[in-house]
């Protein structure tokens, strides 16, 4: 007896799950033609000194988004921080001078600020940038 029941509620659930599609009737041709609001982010230029110092107004105001909760502002800082990123590595192994990991460093602290919403890496991004301005200064003998 309850295999027969089984069976009924089995086909009654396919008989109700089977009635419930949905019929395009008309015409699916869309008469407005898409917009289309791509942005290409320009690729960030210069010397090893000035894309450095291209990450100071990112890492300065990373730690109050992260505060307010602001995601598109914390997309906006850490692609441009992976831009500079991208832009400084040939430069600086060009150079043959030493710092890549710590630019990746910082690199990492706004991902890790933004990702995490850890406001106090971002502040130590942005103590940290000067510090290597300092120190690469001397090695490219400006």
């Amino acid at each position: 007896m309850t295999t027969i029941k089984r069976l009924l509620s089995i086909s009654l659930c396919a008989i109700a799950l089977t009635s419930c599609a949905t019929e395009i009737t008309g015409s699916t041709e869309s008469t407005i033609a898409p917009v289309s609001t791509s942005t290409i982010p320009v690729a960030p230029t210069g010397s090893i000194i000035s894309l450095l110092e291209q990450l100071v107004p990112i890492a300065d105001g990373l730690g109050q988004a992260v505060v307010d909760g602001d995601s598109k502002v914390l997309k906006e800082k850490v692609a441009q921080a992976d831009a500079i990123l991208l832009a400084i590595e040939p430069l600086i192994r060009e150079s043959k001078i030493d710092v890549l990991e710590s630019v990746q460093r910082i690199v990492d602290l706004i991902h890790t600020a933004a990702e995490r919403k850890r406001p106090a890496d971002a502040d130590k991004a942005l103590r940290f940038i000067p510090l290597i301005i300092d120190a690469v200064i001397p090695l490219l003998n400006y």
